[in-house]
């Protein structure tokens, strides 16, 4: 197991907080907290859940046009900072990794 140190912010007027993720074999991270936040590293992919509990999400800043058959494309938060653009189907699936998400595994 490796370890990498990021700075984070996710507030307009917070400061950034200094993480040390400890990122496993697996390539998820040991979840750390942001105030009532738990968040970690997902492959390298922002994940986050309120209070510690129910289902880990991706965060999507922002939507393309869609193209013609309903799918697009979105950018998604990256650990540590920075935006990767990822496809979205016509039925609001995400693609990551290979493996599509649905709505209910990412927010806006």
């Amino acid at each position: 197991m490796g370890s990498s140190t990021f700075q984070l912010s996710l507030g307009l007027d917070a400061p950034p907080i200094q993480l040390v993720r400890q990122v496993g074999t697996d390539g998820i991270s040991d979840p750390v907290w942001k105030g009532n936040w738990q968040v970690r590293s997902f492959h390298g992919f922002h994940q986050a859940r309120e209070g510690g509990v129910g289902q880990w999400t991706f965060y999507v800043s922002s939507f393309s046009a869609r193209a013609r058959d309903g799918g697009g494309h979105c950018n998604v938060l990256i650990f540590g900072g920075g935006l990767e653009r990822v496809p979205i189907d016509a039925k609001d699936r995400i693609t990551i990794l290979g493996r599509k998400y649905g709505r209910s595994r990412w927010t806006h």
